[in-house]
């Protein structure tokens, strides 16, 4: 991974997580004036322990990317195993989260407003991004392992 590749890839990272923050501090008051009193509190404390995922997801994408700059992602001592598993985990919390949120706007009934409604597709779709990001996330660390196991393979014949 190239100098300049990595450095876009942080500016990136720290962008997003300030606007992760951003939403965190913002997310009360948004879901009062979308949503009414009652289920913006509810709301606003699953949507800033969701975007805790999301800050979670990122800062392992931050401690992953020098190991690939630095090709020290396949040395055994070094496996990204606990920051893949982590960002896996917040993923998975995170759709957690989106479907206890969805389950009470429907079960509230303040998905029956268009407001609300908006919302609940809105959960609806974090919930299933975040799942499906998961997934992939497994799936690659799966592939990392297999490419991890062939790079000692070769190493060794080499």
């Amino acid at each position: 991974m190239a100098a300049l590749m990595l450095g876009a890839l942080r500016a990136l990272l720290v962008l997003l997580f300030a606007g992760a923050v951003a939403a965190q501090v913002a997310g009360y008051a948004v879901a009062r004036a979308v949503l009414g009193e009652d289920a913006a509190v509810v709301v606003a404390v699953l949507a800033v322990a969701g975007l805790v995922c999301v800050e979670v997801v990122l800062v392992c994408v931050w401690a992953l990317a020098p190991l690939a700059r630095d090709g020290r992602i396949f040395e055994a001592e070094r496996r990204p195993d606990r920051w893949v598993r982590g960002a896996v985990a917040a993923l998975a919390i995170g759709a957690a989260l989106a479907t206890v949120g969805l389950g009470y706007l429907l079960v509230s009934g303040a998905a029956s407003t268009p407001a609300g409604a908006t919302v609940a597709v809105l959960a609806a779709a974090v919930a299933a991004a975040a799942a499906a990001l998961a997934l992939l996330v497994d799936v690659m660390r799966r592939l990392l392992h297999r490419a991890t196991g062939l790079h000692d393979e070769l190493a060794e014949v080499v």
